[in-house]
């Protein structure tokens, strides 16, 4: 099969021309891989017939927004094979996808339980009994101050160094995806003495990582300990949270305020 053999070069493009990021790489792969070992067995060059074919078979198992995932990724692999001249036609030429999806409003965490993960952190920080404690606790709070505070992506947060982190100026300097940067300024109170006094503790810390949050092994704190962390400090009569929730909780926080202001 041709296309498969233009594999490689095309991960190389994406990661070197399209600046994407690991995460995405490893999806694109196995999307493709998994396209490529459906389509072995017809030994045949790849029509728009075939793309529908696979689009049935993958509806079967998957959800729309990841039929619409893996279906991006190979007709973008074909606009690259295009490009390359590899190909002088794509199978998704006049081919019409079309993939209804149902829309869902996105899961926010109440104020109620804000309140009572903030205050379980809180209360955890006030009976640390050790430096170390002292320092995992701190970090929680800024953590979670931050993450509702801005809306940023875990993976985002987990990204700050200590360079992007003005606390004079009050902005933090965040590396989106596609390597886009925006400066978030913070107004809070609360969250500038939360990063002040954890930025204290981080300077002390003589560690071979420049990311400002870090975890027990003085490394770059993952995005599964901050997963770690909200579940910590959730009430166990509580719903599941992820970070992502504490992101649309941040956008519908936004929202109403800007209905107080225009009332």
């Amino acid at each position: 099969m041709l296309e498969r053999s233009h594999l490689e070069s095309y991960i190389c493009y994406c990661k070197y021309q399209k600046n994407l990021n690991n995460k995405t790489l490893k999806a694109y792969r196995i999307d493709l891989m998994q396209f490529f070992s459906w389509f072995f067995p017809y030994d045949a060059c790849v029509s728009s017939t075939h793309i529908e074919l696979y689009i049935e078979h993958l509806a079967k198992t998957y959800k729309t927004s990841t039929v619409k995932r893996k279906i991006a990724a190979i007709k973008s692999f074909y606009q690259y094979l295009i490009y390359k001249e590899y190909l002088e036609h794509s199978p998704f030429e006049k081919l019409q996808v079309h993939l209804r999806q149902e829309r869902l409003l996105p899961r926010t965490i109440d104020n109620y339980t804000l309140s009572r993960i903030f205050s379980a952190a809180y209360s955890d920080l006030r009976e640390s009994q050790s430096n170390n404690h002292y320092f995992v606790s701190m970090r929680d709070v800024a953590v979670l101050e931050l993450l509702f505070a801005t809306g940023v992506r875990v993976s985002e947060l987990c990204s700050i160094t200590c360079e992007n982190l003005n606390l004079q100026n009050q902005v933090v300097l965040i590396k989106g995806k596609g390597s886009k940067e925006r400066c978030i300024y913070i107004s809070s109170p609360p969250v500038i003495s939360a990063l002040a006094s954890y930025s204290a503790l981080r300077t002390t810390i003589d560690s071979p990582d420049p990311y400002f949050f870090l975890n027990r092994d003085k490394h770059r704190l993952s995005e599964q300990s901050v997963r770690r962390i909200i579940c910590r400090y959730t009430p166990t009569d509580a719903a599941h949270y992820t970070p992502h929730m504490f992101r649309h909780s941040f956008a519908t926080y936004l929202w109403e305020q800007c209905g107080n202001i225009t009332k």
